[in-house]
């Protein structure tokens, strides 16, 4: 994602005002998903490191399985909303291809 702001930038460019103001822009929200990128791969690191640590005991009696049944339900809404997203944008810029290579024939 930030690749593709990062070209859109570089594609406007900033010869007019309202060109720099789209190029910082884009260069802000790509540098916004590069944090995110980097922070999701910190926190990928630390939970492959705790897969070392040594099985702790579990008090079943303290599980709340409403509470886990509540939260698997959303956690399953968050995902398939997400891949939706994902597949969604995916088309989207297949789209694009598919009339750029139009516009390339003339």
């Amino acid at each position: 994602m930030a690749d593709n702001l990062e070209a859109h930038a570089r594609w406007v460019g900033s010869a007019t005002p309202e060109a720099r103001l789209e190029h910082d822009a884009m260069r802000r929200v790509a540098a916004g998903y590069r944090e995110i990128g980097e922070a999701a791969g910190r926190a990928a690191e630390t939970m492959r490191a705790a897969g070392d640590l040594p099985a702790a005991p579990h008090d079943l009696a303290r599980f709340d399985r409403g509470a886990f049944e509540a939260w698997m339900r959303r956690k399953i809404e968050l995902q398939r909303g997400f891949a939706a997203l994902l597949l969604e944008h995916a088309e989207a810029s297949e789209r694009v291809l598919r009339s750029m290579a139009v516009d390339d024939r003339g």
